[in-house]
């Protein structure tokens, strides 16, 4: 996660995401799920380029963003300068005081490669929840999406974005290691015969319902709900987990 998304990438992953989602559904679909539980403060982690804070931010809400690329927090910071927006990593962060509610919007949970990295991003969200706080977050679903990879070389996305038509070109290749590991390798173009404008290559993580349901168990969370949802380009689960008093936690010997 080391170089996720330098400055030139940020740019362009938010200009492409200004067609790709639509932001104030988006923010619909996460606040319905997050007012059922009336949270008095909300971190979002893969907050990007803040355009689904704005809405919290619009709406008065106590929000918090995080994100592990700096680039990305400079523009949210400039689309937002009322928001507060913070630099960490998912799997090691400390709030100054404790929130009601996370979400992981974004597929974020992709950049999780190890069981470790799962493990220990489930505790530090354990520990910077209030009590009875609750998780929400998605990831791609690996029972649907390998399959499709695997049938499809190259997934292409084309947007336009103010007079700029934006083309991404996707090519995915299954690790040979454990644990759904793929290497997507991205190349973005200006027009269908332009040259390259960027390059992105990743290591990212997918993940079946039955082994996120046993990563949270383990990590003492409670699925309230789970909620089978197609995005632009994946088919992705949804899940609203609540943080379990002490006394309920498992004990592992």
């Amino acid at each position: 996660m080391s170089s996720l998304y330098p400055d030139k990438m940020a740019e362009i992953y938010d200009a492409m995401y200004q067609s790709f989602i639509d932001y104030n559904k988006e923010y619909t679909f996460y606040n319905t799920l997050l007012q059922k539980n009336s949270p008095e403060s909300i971190l979002e982690i893969g907050s990007g380029t803040g355009n689904l804070a704005h809405y919290f931010i619009e709406n008065k809400q106590n929000y918090t963003g995080l994100d592990y690329s700096k680039s990305m927090i400079a523009i949210a910071e400039k689309r937002n300068p009322s928001g507060r927006f913070i630099h960490g990593d998912m799997r090691d962060f400390n709030l100054e005081q404790k929130t009601d509610a996370i979400i992981i919007t974004s597929r974020s949970t992709s950049y999780l490669i190890t069981n470790n990295d799962i493990n220990d991003t489930f505790k530090t969200l354990y520990n910077n929840l209030n009590s009875n706080g609750i998780i929400i977050f998605d990831f791609i679903d690996a029972s649907r999406f390998i399959p499709y990879i695997r049938e499809n070389d190259t997934i292409v996305h084309s947007v336009l974005y103010k007079g700029v038509n934006y083309i991404r070109k996707s090519d995915w290749e299954i690790s040979s290691q454990d644990n759904f590991i793929l290497e997507w390798t991205a190349k973005y173009y200006e027009a269908e015969d332009s040259n390259i404008i960027a390059n992105d290559y990743a290591t990212v993580r997918v993940f079946t319902l039955h082994e996120m349901q046993l990563f949270l168990y383990l990590n003492h969370f409670e699925i309230l709900q789970t909620i089978d949802r197609k995005t632009y380009a994946y088919d992705t689960y949804v899940i609203v987990a609540k943080k379990k008093n002490p006394e309920h936690r498992l004990r592992i010997f």
